[in-house]
């Protein structure tokens, strides 16, 4: 049996769009909804879904990683087979946990599954993602993980599903309050096994409101990547993939300006892990990379994106 964790804070606008998109999968499952200390009309949006198996928990403001864990431990509670995540933002298209249902059919050994995603750019503009790595568009066991994970990340807050074993399970850290789902992928990657399935089944809505990268990079705890270096020489692709990352955080830095921060996560990376573009962005300076940055949400809009990875 499936339970769905779906953590809302302050997502009137699209909750009753998410809630459906589960209710309307071929395969039954329950749906854990999270109120997360809401303080717009989330809560009467909620109020006014009449369906047996959803079932509605309110919370004081904790955290999207809190509010997932609660779902988790809800899940180990009540003996649920498998736990998936939705993001209030998000929601499947009526073909996700069939697929999933076949990954698990296929990949029995593995302990995580997922659906592969496009986002949501536009109002009808939709942009489908590139793996590393993968080249046959069949289910496949993903080993080495991290080879995959270098241009986009193959799991997604909205788009994973994981066993619920009672002894040796993973929860997200709650001291992180960004990158919590890279720090996740992360401890996937290195003590799991995970299916994929390359055809899309969720939808990532990034022209939703009140996204977590609308909050100040100096307000948000990220994860510290260092904690995982001891693992390089065991785990294929982690040094490369926590580099890509490390990449990715020194230039949101600059963009803010931080040159003290973005050298911190700069100097710790190896450049050969970069691309030829990658390093090239290192080197501009503030207003360089604004300017860019405007270009790609330009072009972004036109329903194309920048890939400065390979």
């Amino acid at each position: 049996m499936f339970l769905v964790v779906i953590p809302a804070f302050n997502k009137a606008e699209t909750i009753k769009r998410s809630i459906q998109s589960v209710l309307d999968q071929s395969i039954l499952c329950d749906i854990l909804v999270i109120n997360d200390g809401s303080t717009d009309r989330t809560v009467e949006e909620l109020n006014s879904i009449l369906h047996k198996r959803v079932i509605v928990v309110h919370q004081e403001n904790q955290g999207v990683s809190y509010s997932r864990n609660e779902g988790i431990r809800y899940a180990v509670e009540n003996k649920y087979d498998q736990i998936a995540f939705l993001d209030a933002d998000d929601y499947w298209l009526d073909n996700h946990l069939e697929q999933i249902a076949e990954l698990i059919h296929l990949y029995p050994e593995a302990d995580v599954y997922a659906n592969n995603y496009q986002l949501k750019v536009g109002i009808s503009k939709w942009d489908a993602n590139k793996y590393s790595h993968i080249k046959q568009q069949k289910p496949n066991l993903l080993v080495p993980f991290f080879k995959f994970n270098y241009l986009n990340s193959i799991l997604s807050s909205s788009s994973i599903c994981m066993k619920v074993d009672q002894t040796d399970i993973l929860f997200y850290n709650e001291k992180i309050t960004h990158t919590e789902d890279t720090d996740f992928l992360i401890r996937v990657g290195i003590h799991k096994k995970v299916a994929f399935h390359p055809k899309p089944a969720v939808v990532i809505d990034q022209t939703s409101s009140n996204r977590s990268h609308e909050v100040a990079l100096e307000n948000r705890v990220i994860t510290n990547f260092s904690i995982y270096e001891d693992q390089y020489t065991e785990v294929i692709g982690l040094k490369k993939y926590l580099d890509i990352n490390r990449f990715s955080i020194a230039i949101s830095y600059r963009l803010a300006n931080d040159i003290k921060n973005a050298n911190i996560y700069q100097h710790k990376i190896d450049l050969r892990n970069l691309s030829m573009k990658q390093k090239q962005l290192l080197k501009m300076n503030n207003r360089q990379l604004k300017s860019l940055k405007k270009t790609q949400e330009i072009l972004g809009n036109l329903g194309f994106r920048l890939r400065t990875g390979h």
